[in-house]
């Protein structure tokens, strides 16, 4: 029997293992753990299982893990990585790359998602960019990612739920008409269907005056909390009839050029909630 040949077979040549060979391109961008940092920005950062020697641009810390872009070599030779910017614009060979660490399948419209959130400043981590791409299969399928994304990420800033509703809510508070002209319109709707719609229903008639009367209702509340003065309480005339005494708290004098018809006081109006006016 060949001993050796059996051996051999088990356990295999030891041969020596090839080190592992990484090419890197100007633009390109890698997910890179920085692993050790030495004096003059010098660091090594593991890319793909690849400790690479390489300068950066701005100072890391051993142990983060971040999206890196190729720079131009060093004089000397030595790779350069910067920190990915939101204005740098993303190669379609990296988004290749980042879709497919991110977890997610290689197709056009996870490229561009992951183009978007970049662009907007999401940081590029696994649970991010599958929040928004959890997010971007319950949307309208005939609704761009542009109509949408920018409200998702107002949403995912804000810390609110990342649903289609949430999403819609802040689109129509971001992109929606102006409150005041919301209430208008609707409250010119209500008055045009009392008015011209002789078929309406009992129902829907006092459906349509509850709504016109919440509209007022809120016009007024606005007019407070934007400090402006109820419709004719700039000032308010009593009329004091000749002859008559003047009661407790009754002004003291009279306006002159007051006509014989009637003696007219004026009494300015006092806001309580301005001291002093």
């Amino acid at each position: 029997m060949n001993i050796s040949g059996l051996i051999r077979g088990l356990a295999g040549d030891a041969q020596a293992a090839e080190p592992k060979a990484l090419e890197l391109k100007v633009g390109q961008v890698v997910k890179g753990m920085v692993l050790q940092v030495g004096p003059e920005k010098d660091a090594v950062v593991n890319i793909g299982g690849v400790q690479v020697r390489a300068q950066l641009e701005t100072p890391l810390k051993p142990g983060e893990v971040t999206m890196l872009q190729v720079q131009p070599e060093s004089p000397g030779g030595q790779v350069v990585l910067k920190p990915l910017q939101p204005t740098a614009q993303i190669s379609d060979g990296s988004l290749a790359d980042i879709v497919k660490t991110m977890g997610l399948p290689d197709s056009p419209a996870n490229r561009q998602l992951v183009q978007l959130l970049h662009q907007a400043g999401v940081t590029l981590t696994k649970e991010n960019v599958q929040a928004f791409a959890k997010l971007q299969a319950q949307m309208p399928p005939n609704m761009p990612q542009e109509a949408w994304l920018p409200s998702a990420v107002i949403a995912f800033q804000k810390g609110l739920p990342m649903t289609p509703e949430t999403v819609a809510s802040v689109r129509q508070a971001v992109q929606g008409p102006p409150f005041h002209e919301v209430l208008e319109q609707l409250g010119q709707f209500a008055g045009r269907e009392l008015e011209g719609n002789a078929s309406l229903s009992p129902q829907s008639r006092e459906l349509l005056q509850n709504v016109r009367q919440l509209v007022q209702q809120l016009r007024d509340t606005a007019s407070l909390l934007l400090g402006a003065k109820p419709d004719g309480g700039e000032r308010t005339q009593a009329a004091v009839q000749p002859g008559a005494s003047a009661g407790a708290g009754a002004p003291a004098a009279a306006q002159p050029g007051a006509g014989a018809g009637g003696l007219y006081v004026e009494a300015q109006y006092h806001d309580s909630r301005c001291p002093g006016v």
